[in-house]
């Protein structure tokens, strides 16, 4: 048999067969989460048969127990993680939920069902980014955009207003050069001159030297 004949060969029974028991046993989800500083994340927890209770420990990189939940019991929360955990659903569908996560709470946590013969599901893998200022800004940027719209809208028309004054200004006096360009008398522009006071004979003052 050649290698590659080999390597299908394992590829199948890799897909084929199931995985560890306890594993199906115990269903955990999501595998992978990925949130910023400050966000929450939800690990679902779910198994079947008797159960005394839902362990979740925390088994990368160090390894320490969480929490444990009991139905119809005070849970039992590492102090980490106190004040950040909420449960909801009962013990054999449990879902919990880390607030305002830190950077150290990234890692890998298994949920373990709590019997005569424990059983673990597999991990949910959390990974925690750092939360960059770049996504600060834009938390900001609605605020910042709420109190400059009014004064650009203020300014807007100060401007428009402007603009039309001296368009109209412009407008008139073109309009006035024309009208005096037309040559109507009716116009405003045309100026009248009073000759009566030319035509009017001025009496001879007699000269007191002749």
């Amino acid at each position: 048999m050649t290698q590659q004949a080999v390597l299908a060969l394992l590829l199948t029974l890799a897909g084929i067969l199931p995985g560890p028991l306890d594993a199906q046993d115990v269903h955990q989800s999501p595998r992978l989460t990925i949130a910023s500083e400050g966000d929450s994340v939800n690990i679902t927890c779910s198994t079947r048969g008797h159960l005394e209770g839902i362990l979740m420990k925390k088994i990368w990189p160090q390894a320490y127990n969480v929490i444990y939940f009991e139905d119809r019991q005070e849970p039992t929360v590492d102090r980490t993680f106190s004040g950040r955990i909420n449960f909801s659903g009962s013990q054999k569908n449990l879902t919990i939920t880390i607030s305002s996560l830190q950077l150290a709470d990234t890692g890998d946590y298994t949920c373990e069902a709590v019997r005569k013969v424990s059983a673990r599901g597999l991990f949910t893998t959390v990974v925690v980014k750092e939360k960059s200022s770049q996504e600060a800004y834009r938390s900001q940027e609605p605020l910042q955009t709420s109190f400059s719209f009014p004064a650009a809208i203020a300014v807007g028309f100060f401007f428009t207003g402007l603009l039309l004054g001296v368009v109209c200004s412009m407008l008139r006096k073109i309009q006035i050069k024309k009208l005096c360009a037309s040559g109507i008398k009716e116009s405003p522009c045309v100026v009248y001159e009073d000759m009566s006071y030319s035509n009017r004979k001025t009496p001879c003052i007699p000269n007191q030297y002749q």
